[in-house]
């Protein structure tokens, strides 16, 4: 899948490009290539030594004077200035030379450079069958399983959080399989709430959705607006769906759905009864005149400026609102999200050590804090610490959520159209014009289609 991402700092993603990722996706289908980690469940790629230990700096040393080509989303520019600098000294034989790209162009020519003859050794790509799923069925990428199990990623702080970058041995599916990128960054999805307009309508933060179900026809009553919501670009109800329909059934259900398994299905009661729940806070108005008129970005704005007493939205939002005006928790029996866009070592790479080396120095506490100190929400949580109210919330709904195993990801994932279907039935669906079933059916629909074009 393609995305737009708004100024860099989190998801706050829209599809787009679609042409481009099925052309890509048909060049490098690699159909004469055998499946992705034959031959091994946790090797590296042909001609590169398999990782045991930490790599050490002795290890790298021995690459000589070494440049380390590297691919990244801009949004990496305020971590990658502290990063670089300690690792160029940690390994003074390496040069590391990045590229960065709005997240729009990486997405639509990493495929093609990491298939060139001379690729960058460690670069970005994004979760999902159009571009991760292209570079694992052409084995273009390094799997990663004996890096993960070398420095302890499989059994320490996030290591749930892999999961998106793992794929069958088709490459048709992914969740789970071998392993083929990490990313250090993640995000959680939650209630925002006004701390004013509550107190002033008498209620404390909602700690659940039964909570927040209780509350809104307060605020209702109230006179004041109990959801902000804009949906004009279709994926802000998604993700409002999604905490809601996890929290009805299985999140392992959920995640097989978006990872492609074979034989899971969208046509459930809990999906059905988070479209029905939708719908009936539609009606009721609880979202406000005009939603579906208003983007994403303009109503976190109109939220910041005390329009809403809740917004149900993603970490990525609350770069925006004032910690002293505002709080956040995750549903505890749900509280959607996901990691954002792994990075990965081309399987030609010649500066391995090197590549492993920076990944782990993605991995760790130190590097934690400095992405939670650049807005984002880390994957290694310990130790770190939010330096204001609203910060130290978000990474605790993020700690909470990974514990109950609801980082579920995104349902737009599972297809380059997805989006487009999934929000405008959805929109559908809240107008009170399609019934929940007709929504899940043609969700359904379509995520069989795309598992049948792979």
């Amino acid at each position: 899948m393609t995305y737009i991402r708004s100024d860099g700092a989190g998801r706050s993603r829209l599809l787009a490009g679609a042409a481009t990722a099925v052309a890509l996706a048909a060049l490098f289908a690699c159909a004469g290539c055998s499946p992705p980690g034959a031959g091994s469940s946790a090797g590296a790629a042909p001609g590169q030594s398999m990782i045991t230990d930490p790599v050490t700096t002795g290890q790298v040393a021995a690459l000589g004077d070494t440049t380390l080509r590297m691919w990244a989303d801009q949004a990496e520019k305020p971590l990658m200035r502290s990063v670089i600098p300690a690792f160029e000294k940690k390994y003074p034989n390496v040069k590391v030379d990045i590229t960065y790209k709005s997240f729009d162009d990486l997405v639509a020519t990493v495929v093609n450079a990491a298939s060139g003859t001379r690729p960058p050794d460690l670069f970005q790509g994004n979760i999902g069958h159009a571009v991760d799923g292209t570079l694992v069925k052409a084995r273009l990428v390094r799997p990663l399983d004996d890096v993960a199990a070398a420095y302890g990623w499989i059994t320490g702080t996030g290591a749930s959080t892999l999961a998106p970058a793992r794929w069958n041995g088709s490459g048709t599916a992914f969740g789970s399989g071998n392993l083929y990128g990490m990313s250090p960054i993640s995000e959680v999805q939650g209630i925002y709430y006004n701390k004013a307009l509550l107190k002033k309508v008498g209620l404390r933060p909602p700690r659940s959705l039964a909570d927040l179900e209780k509350a809104l026809p307060v605020v209702e009553r109230a006179g004041e607006q109990p959801i902000m919501l804009g949906n004009s670009d279709q994926y802000a109800a998604t993700h409002l769906f999604s905490d809601l329909a996890v929290t009805h059934q299985s999140p392992a259900s959920v995640r097989d759905w978006i990872g492609g398994r074979a034989g899971s299905t969208f046509v459930t009661a809990g999906n059905e009864k988070a479209a029905a729940t939708m719908a009936d806070w539609a009606k009721k108005g609880y979202f406000g005149p005009g939603y579906d008129g208003l983007s994403n970005e303009d109503a976190v704005s109109r939220f910041a400026k005390g329009t809403g007493v809740f917004f149900v939205g993603g970490s990525w939002n609350g770069a925006t609102l004032d910690p002293a005006k505002f709080g956040f928790g995750a549903l505890t029996t749900g509280g959607a999200g996901a990691t954002a866009s792994p990075w990965h070592i081309s399987a030609s790479s010649k500066a391995t050590p090197a590549a492993v080396a920076f990944l782990a120095a993605l991995h760790t506490p130190k590097t934690g804090q400095e992405i939670l100190d650049t807005g984002r929400l880390p994957v290694v949580t310990d130790g770190v610490k939010g330096t204001n109210s609203l910060q130290s919330q978000t990474l605790d709904a993020l700690k909470r959520t990974i514990a109950a195993g609801t980082q579920i990801g995104y349902y737009d994932w599972t297809a380059t159209d997805m989006l487009t279907v999934m929000g405008g039935k959805l929109q559908e669906v809240m107008a009170g014009r399609e019934s929940g079933a007709d929504f899940t059916e043609a969700v359904q629909d379509a995520w069989q289609k795309a598992r049948r074009d792979r």
